[in-house]
């Protein structure tokens, strides 16, 4: 009988062991499609702000198919809605009186307005409504006044308004960015760059201050002309600034004493360091560390340059914060001092997780999630996929970084369809975050391919002037140069290889069609631009062609030629799908009005749909487009790499 139970006991742990086994396998090769409609629900929140108090933040987040403004205090609880307009808002700043919060809020027509609301919602002030563009806002210390840039075509202001009698008033005739009020009232600093009126490698940007009355604006940075000083955050004595450089090679951060000039280096190092931000009581800088996809936080004294990290899990942690001078740069997120300077708040997302905020202390203590925009059915992160990080030599020997997203499953034995996936803006990069489309395409059985090819931010400022001249070209040589790593390693299957973008992605993918067509069986390209000659000619985007394709189209007239894909419309042969905002102001409904005319007369398919109530980055469009644009994603590449059949439903074949 002893003999019996011992045999029985081997038996029963050996089948509970097997099962067990049996079950990982199963969840590790189980692949889950997801669906548009419930990754459109996981909309995440990139801004926020502190209540004076340290009690409360108030942050944008989405609401009924819109974005609104919502409260929520710091020890949790239920998030209580403060606006009911649905219209896009960015940049909530909370009065240091505590009595409004200020946003900027966009009109479905593009053109953006001041706007404050009480912390309660019962009353909304109108500080601005005009056809200028306003931008960039920040409270004065006492709370009366409103400093931010007003941009009528391409002459751009900075402007204050009274919160009272909503008088406003113009300060300087200046480009300007990332404005920030002096503590003492005085001064106001922003980021300009007046010294290189017609900087056509984007590598100059200098620190000014500008009275609080108005006047003539002052350099605080002589000297550097070839280097991206940006990110000013004053310390509460009014008197020093902390900014970051990259004057390095890599962006560190610097202390500047405006009174005498003088300036030291807090960092120094071969990551990138940015958003540096004063603690309340001026003995630490906090600002997030940018290195190899990742974004961190972590904070420095002041006094010894001890560092202490306060993220903790990797993704992005706190990223780029919104403004027009971000717009070139991603992913977007923050972090905020309290007021009580105990706290730090930051955004975090990963490629399991959407974007919410999370606080957290200096004292080493785990931080702790304080919003949860996630759908519960989509809370079990081993539902979604993290990349694999590669490195591949390109056309000239120059090392590039690449994600790999592989879908879970046996490999087929020709390989995984794939995707080349762009980025989206000009300097940024494919972070380690939370990215709809690509969970989307990944949980459908593609292999996505994110390449951040030269021009991208992350690796310093020799790697990010590389494209400068060479965009549409040398970029997108690198990319295909990854594909064919990858299939060299039996990962993907030629034959079945599409494309997608939107922005400077959308860009690239049209590139990609003229350099290699033959490659791809389908390709999306969101607010993309398909002739770079009349792009540089709109406000919104001449820095961006001259940058990317370099001078002028009469002065480069071969670049801006080959790089525009409406002069190559008769030779393709790729099903194009594209995806407009109806009142983008850099990538307007001509260029798919150039492309279409081609189209027709030449006999090329192609299909689009204009979504007439947006008009920016596709990341902040509404519920109902964004499901739509998922959902075309998900038919086109079925149809022309998978070969199922459906019928794509867009706007040319109602």
């Amino acid at each position: 009988m002893h003999g019996y139970r011992k045999r029985f006991f081997a038996f029963a742990v050996i089948l509970i062991v097997s099962i067990t086994l049996g079950r990982l396998v199963t969840q590790e090769v189980r692949r889950v499609p997801l669906h548009p409609e419930q990754l459109v629900a996981a909309t995440g929140i990139t801004e926020f702000t502190w209540s004076p108090d340290s009690k409360t933040i108030a942050y944008v987040g989405p609401a009924g198919g819109g974005f609104d403004l919502f409260t929520v205090s710091t020890t949790g609880g239920q998030s209580r809605r403060t606006t009911s307009t649905l219209r896009f808002k960015r940049q909530p700043r909370w009065s240091a009186d505590g009595k409004w919060i200020a946003f900027i809020t966009v009109q479905d027509n593009g053109n953006s307005d001041l706007r404050a609301v009480s912390p309660e919602g019962q009353t909304t002030l109108a500080l601005t409504d005009t056809p200028a563009e306003e931008d960039e806002l920040a409270w004065s210390p006492d709370s009366t006044q409103i400093a931010f840039t007003q941009r009528i075509g391409t002459q751009t202001s900075i402007m204050s308004v009274d919160v009272k009698t909503n008088v406003t008033r113009k300060l300087a005739d200046v480009p300007a960015w990332t404005l920030r009020w002096s503590p003492d009232g005085k001064w106001i600093a922003f980021v300009s760059d007046l010294l290189q009126p017609r900087d056509v490698r984007r590598e100059n940007e200098d620190l000014f201050v500008v009275s609080a009355d108005g006047g003539t604006p002052r350099l605080l940075t002589p000297g550097t002309p070839r280097f991206r000083d940006i990110s000013p955050d004053w310390a509460s004595d009014s008197r020093r600034i902390v900014y970051a450089s990259d004057e390095s090679g890599f962006s560190n951060l610097y202390l500047l004493d405006i009174q005498s000039g003088s300036r030291r280096a807090l960092t120094v190092g071969n990551a990138d360091l940015i958003s540096p931000r004063w603690s309340p009581s001026g003995s630490a800088v906090a600002y997030v560390r940018h290195e190899n996809s990742l974004f961190h936080l972590y904070s420095i004294s002041v006094e010894d340059s001890l560092t202490v990290r306060i993220s903790e899990r990797d993704g992005a942690n706190g990223a780029y914060e919104s403004g027009r001078a971000q717009q070139s740069t991603g992913p977007t997120g923050m972090f905020a001092w309290s007021p009580d300077g105990n706290h730090i708040a930051f955004t975090h997302s990963d490629p399991g997780r959407t974007s919410d905020i999370w606080i957290g202390t200096l004292d080493g203590t785990r931080p702790v999630q304080l919003t949860e925009s996630m759908p519960e059915d989509l809370r079990k992160e081993s539902r979604f996929v993290w990349p694999d990080r590669m490195t591949y030599r390109s056309f000239d020997g120059r090392e590039i970084p690449a994600l790999v997203y592989k879908p879970r499953g046996t490999r087929p034995q020709n390989g995984h369809p794939a995707l080349l996936y762009f980025r989206d803006t000009v300097d940024g990069e494919h972070a380690t975050a939370w990215d709809p489309i690509v969970q989307l395409l990944v949980s459908n059985g593609y292999v996505v391919f994110a390449p951040n090819v030269r021009g991208s931010g992350g690796r310093g400022r020799d790697y990010r002037e590389l494209v400068a001249g060479q965009g549409g070209d040398h970029d997108v040589r690198d990319a295909l140069f990854g594909l064919d790593r990858l299939s060299s390693e039996g990962l993907i299957d030629n034959e079945r290889v599409g494309v997608l973008g939107a922005g400077t992605g959308g860009f690239l993918t049209m590139a990609a069609l003229i350099r290699g067509e033959s490659r791809f069986k389908a390709a999306i390209s969101i607010n993309a631009i398909v002739d770079a000659v009349t792009a540089a000619s709109y406000p919104e985007s001449a820095e961006w062609a001259r940058y990317m394709i370099g001078a002028t189209p009469l002065e480069n007239a071969s670049a801006y030629y080959e790089r525009s894909i409406v002069n190559f419309v008769d030779k393709l042969r790729t099903p194009i799908v594209f995806l407009y905002a109806g009142h983008s102001p850099t990538a307007p409904f001509q260029q798919l009005q150039q492309f279409g005319v081609q189209a027709d007369v030449k006999g090329r398919w192609y299909d689009y749909r204009v979504f007439e109530n947006e008009s920016g980055d596709w990341g902040t469009w509404r519920a109902a487009n964004t499901r739509f644009a998922l959902e075309t994603m998900e038919q086109v590449f079925d149809k022309y790499l998978l070969g199922r059949t459906g019928e794509v439903r867009l706007s040319r074949n109602r």
